[in-house]
């Protein structure tokens, strides 16, 4: 079993996508993606972050147990997915949605359908989102699988 903390240098990431510059003051930025474990005693991590890498949604899945880690704020477990363990090769959806309040972002995490709650965070100006995803590095230096990926961007209309 894995009991250490993860931490987000320890995984090999693949940039999937990039967002233009989130400038609305009430925008929604939603990042879709099916993760494909190669093997259930490796994380995978899905991710959106801002362009500093010090903002935004990380999380790792570790498919043996179904536990959730919280990746930008200190690898600390926020939850167990109650369909553990995770089959290889299957796919996990993940769905990862931040709606912005002026300079608050308020962050939404679904994965395999089960909702997870996850700490909000604020941003100067226009913020620029990365999305990636990755797994835990080896020697044999395989990526995680993926499939119908989606990163959208919408603009709210501000309420009167």
């Amino acid at each position: 079993m894995n009991f250490s903390t993860p931490d987000l240098s320890q995984f090999t990431i693949e940039k999937l996508g990039e967002t233009p510059n989130v400038d609305q003051p009430n925008a929604e930025v939603s990042f879709k993606v099916d993760l494909e474990p190669a093997r259930v005693t490796r994380r995978i991590v899905v991710g959106i972050q801002d362009e500093s890498r010090k903002n935004g949604i990380t999380v790792a899945i570790y498919p043996a147990t179904g536990e959730v880690c919280d990746l930008s704020n200190g690898g600390e477990v926020i939850g167990y997915l109650s369909k553990a363990p995770l089959s290889p090769g299957e796919p996990v959806p993940c769905d990862l949605t931040l709606y912005r309040f002026g300079k608050n972002f308020v962050c939404s995490v679904r994965i395999l359908g089960e909702i997870f709650l996850y700490p909000a965070f604020a941003l100067e100006g226009n913020a620029k989102l990365v999305a990636f995803v990755g797994q835990e590095a080896d020697s044999d230096g395989s990526q995680v699988g993926w499939s119908r990926l989606r990163l959208d961007v919408l603009e709210q209309p501000i309420a009167a």
